[in-house]
C-alpha cells in the first residue's frame, strides 16, 4: 500500500548537462582569454620602453640619445 503514494521523480534532461558542459567549457576559455590578455599588457608594459629607447628609427640609438633634444 505504501508504493501508492510514492511520487518517481524523472530523470534529469541530457539537454541541460550538455547545456552546462558547454557552458563551463565557454567561461574556461573566456578565463583563459582574460589571463592572456593580462600577461601581455604586462608585457608590454616591461618592453614598450626598451623598444623606443633603442628604435632604429632614432638617429644615435646606441648612445640612448634623442636626435630632437638640444641638451646633448
Amino acid at each position: 500500500m505504501s508504493n501508492l503514494f510514492k511520487v518517481k521523480t524523472p530523470k534529469p534532461d541530457p539537454r541541460i548537462a550538455e547545456l552546462q558542459a558547454e557552458q563551463e567549457a565557454r567561461l574556461e576559455a573566456d578565463e583563459l582569454e582574460r589571463r592572456k590578455q593580462i600577461q601581455a599588457r604586462g608585457k608590454a608594459r616591461r618592453t614598450g620602453g626598451l623598444r623606443s629607447l633603442i628604435s632604429m628609427s632614432r638617429e644615435d640609438a646606441q648612445a640612448g640619445l634623442d636626435p630632437l633634444s638640444k641638451d646633448f
